[in-house]
């Protein structure tokens, strides 16, 4: 084995057993593990397909055939529990499998009978159910690629909704992960399509550059996947009437298409008492200040259910609960940097005060609320 192969395997083989052998494994953690192995088998492939060892080891056809067809899959899946508050598997995830007993089915005469003929050269003509398992088998990944970074789009709107900070869960490790794996698809996959698509022989050579991506994915993904944990994990449980799985119930059901509620929609008196509450307890207590608020915590301050809070903050104040918390955060920065008595503070610590646990966001938010930098405003108002 050359000696990329032999790294990028041993890397493989020390994140797979790091990942397992964790305190407090989650379940989206065996599927990175596995996904990471299926990455391995591609390496371990590479090497005996180039020396043509396969011709001794038909079993090895299997191993071609079942790593590639549940590589997009796996990815997807762990996709989804990643950034579910309910890290079980469910039974609706099974349908990830149907490309794997399409290519099984329509694969029948490699997988039962002769498997050397799914690498033979000789073979110019394929029944029309092998091409179609072909197409499946190549094709499968690219567009479970396509359905995990719609997802990561739809749930990154979500985040803004349950959180004030997007600090660890802004989704940046999962578009990494995913797009790393667009990387690897493409060298894979970009000669096979231009030969089919247009008879074009491309005679470049995408081995080495397919085997380097490969040992810098599996590096990557395993050094920065084993710290990862679920988006929504440690958000606190509450009980029925104020958790995050009413809220996400609720939501799903009652907003039409500009964002609106419809049904279970609260009433005047009620949303009235609710905002109250509200402007007293951000007056007298602050909890803004908290660099961790979420919408369950806020929610369980004042009493009220979740997805009535959200309902309250989107309607009566034009603003995602993000938005909402955030602008209470840049108003405490604003009246501290209008006294010159902290003009001691670096304006960075000002807005780690103010509850702000990100320098990026704050001056970003910043900027965007006030048409000013912060020292731009602190010299304005000084002065």
């Amino acid at each position: 084995m050359t000696n990329l192969n032999f790294a990028g395997l041993i890397l493989a083989i020390l994140f797979i057993a790091l990942i397992l052998t964790k305190k407090n494994k989650l379940i989206q953690d065996y599927y990175l593990a596995f996904f990471i192995f299926l990455l391995g088998t591609y390496l371990v492939l590479k090497y005996i397909f180039q020396n043509k060892l396969e011709l001794n080891y038909p079993i090895i056809i299997y191993f071609d055939i079942y790593y590639w067809v549940l590589l997009g899959p796996t990815l997807y899946v762990y996709t989804l529990i990643s950034i579910c508050k309910d890290n079980r598997f469910k039974s609706k995830y099974l349908f990830t499998l149907i490309p794997a007993l399409l290519v099984t089915i329509l694969f029948y005469q490699y997988i039962f009978i002769l498997p050397l003929d799914f690498i033979s050269e000789e073979q110019k003509t394929f029944p029309i159910y092998v091409d179609i398992g072909a197409i499946i088998w190549l094709y499968n990944s690219p567009i479970f690629y396509i359905l995990t970074i719609l997802t990561l789009r739809k749930h990154r709107k979500s985040i803004v909704n349950f959180y004030s900070s997007r600090k660890s869960v802004d989704l940046k490790w999962l578009y990494y992960l995913s797009n790393g794996f667009a990387v690897f698809l493409f060298l894979l996959l970009f000669k096979t399509t231009i030969r089919w698509l247009f008879n074009w022989e491309i005679l470049l050579d995408f081995y080495g550059i397919s085997v380097v991506v490969t040992v810098l994915y599996i590096f990557g993904i395993g050094f920065f996947g084993f710290k990862q944990q679920g988006i929504f994990n440690n958000l606190p449980n509450f009980n029925e009437n104020s958790g995050l799985s009413s809220l996400k119930t609720n939501n799903a059901g009652n907003k039409n298409g500009n964002g609106n509620y419809q049904k279970s929609a609260i009433d005047e008196t009620e949303a009235a008492k609710i905002i109250s509450k509200l402007k007293i307890l951000m007056a007298e207590e602050e909890p803004f200040l908290e660099c961790e608020l979420n919408l369950p915590m806020l929610a369980n301050k004042i009493g009220v259910s979740t997805h009535k809070l959200s309902q309250v903050i989107n309607k009566y104040f034009n603003k995602n609960f993000f938005d909402y918390i955030n602008e209470y955060r840049i108003n405490k920065v604003k009246s501290l940097l209008s006294d010159s008595a902290n003009n001691h503070f670096k304006i960075i610590e000002l807005a780690y005060q103010s509850g702000f646990n990100s320098k990026t966001t704050f001056y970003n938010l910043f900027k965007k609320n006030e048409g000013l930098t912060p020292s731009e405003f602190r010299q304005k108002f000084q002065s």
